[in-house]
């Protein structure tokens, strides 16, 4: 979140600890789709079961029906876990996915 302060822009930051959901939208999707069709898993690349599969080897808990309602657009949030669980199975960087700043505070 940012706001306008005169013509400087300050900017807000929430530390990623106390984040629990984030944004669900078609471009994400798309990103997860893109992705999942890159794997080798398949012809068509890595099923929603399998994807689940392998969320829940890594210790977080989907289910394919969760995860097909995702990609149908039927959810607006997903919980950060699973977008990170995500990212790490289907190596898609997590920026992609969840806007990161990188910024530095000068103590002058």
């Amino acid at each position: 979140m940012s706001t306008v302060v005169s013509s400087q822009k300050e900017i807000m930051s929430v530390d990623i600890n106390d984040v629990v959901y984030i944004r669900w939208d078609a471009e994400k999707i798309a990103i997860v789709k893109e992705a999942m069709k890159k794997t080798d898993s398949g012809r068509d690349g890595m099923s929603a079961r399998a994807l689940a599969q392998a969320l829940q080897g890594n210790g977080i808990s989907c289910s394919h029906q969760n995860l097909n309602k995702l990609f149908s657009g039927k959810y607006s949030i997903i919980s950060l876990e699973i977008a990170q669980g995500i990212c790490e199975v289907l190596s898609i960087p997590v920026q992609d996915i969840v806007k990161i700043y990188k910024f530095s505070v000068y103590k002058g």
